[in-house]
């Protein structure tokens, strides 16, 4: 059922949009969890939310932070232009993309940051996927590397995980255009295995760092935002952005800061 009060202000007000998501993944979360692991989840998790909220950004602001020589003015002229692109964009009917602003702003820190390199994990339907490949069209040979399941059921986002290559209009990455099929590497399967044994085998970590923009948006447990971190931290050059969606108290743990727009966590390297 649509309440159109309550899904204007998630489409045009950031914030509305992350605090919507965060609570509905952190009440999923809870009552999934077994008796005293469910209380302690929601409380510290409640503490992540108000102290997040105390410190939430505006977009510009925000972009602002991670990317300190990007002026304010431009980082809003660069959020005009990814919202244009997200507001063009497919949208399926049940999840698997990206709020239209996690969508502008991955946009303009992709085209303000210049990184040589995109790591993501948790493709879904490729929406944030997309948003990086635009941003990054000004910069020669960026490569992007995404990670997901692959597996022969439709999740809980009603995402059939399918490898893209099999079904590229309804799996995987379906909103990645064709014209950047050399640009994308597809990385999958159980991530608890694949983003170690990746990093073992193409970036010999930490010897071969690079400056990349990360984003985190896979299973939104701090259990597993913890793993990715560890994981990801040591291959990654000064300068590099990491980006996390819906954001738990094992990322702020981790990062040491609360800064976000909408519970989108941002941290600099």
């Amino acid at each position: 059922m649509e309440i159109p009060i309550y899904h204007k202000a998630i489409t045009m007000n950031a914030l509305a949009s992350g605090l919507d998501a965060t609570i509905y993944g952190t009440l999923k979360q809870g009552l999934r969890s077994p008796g005293k692991d469910s209380g302690v989840f929601m409380g510290r998790q409640f503490v992540h939310i108000m102290r997040s909220l105390a410190e939430h950004k505006s977009p510009e602001e925000f972009i602002s932070t991670l990317v300190p020589e990007l002026s304010e003015l431009d980082a809003k002229e660069l959020l005009r232009e990814g919202l244009e692109i997200a507001d063009t964009m497919e949208r399926p009917e049940r999840g698997g993309a990206a709020s239209r602003w996690d969508c502008a702003i991955v946009y303009a820190i992709s085209r303000a940051l210049r990184p040589d390199e995109v790591i993501e994990t948790g493709t879904g339907v490729g929406a944030t996927s997309l948003m990086a490949l635009r941003g990054t069209d000004v910069t020669s040979n960026v490569s992007l590397t995404t990670f997901d399941r692959e597996e022969s059921v439709t999740g809980d986002d009603a995402i059939p995980y399918y490898r893209w290559e099999e079904m590229p209009l309804s799996g995987v990455g379906r909103l990645i255009p064709e014209q950047d099929r050399e640009r994308v590497v597809f990385v999958l399967g159980d991530i608890l295995e694949t983003l170690p044994r990746w990093i073992h085998d193409e970036r010999l970590s930490p010897r071969t760092p690079v400056r990349a923009l990360v984003i985190l948006d896979s299973l939104h447990t701090p259990e597993h935002q913890i793993f990715e971190m560890d994981h990801l931290w040591p291959i990654l050059a000064d300068g590099s952005v990491v980006l996390c969606d819906d954001t738990t108290y094992g990322w702020t743990d981790t990062v040491g800061t609360y800064s976000n727009c909408g519970f989108l966590g941002g941290v600099k390297k």
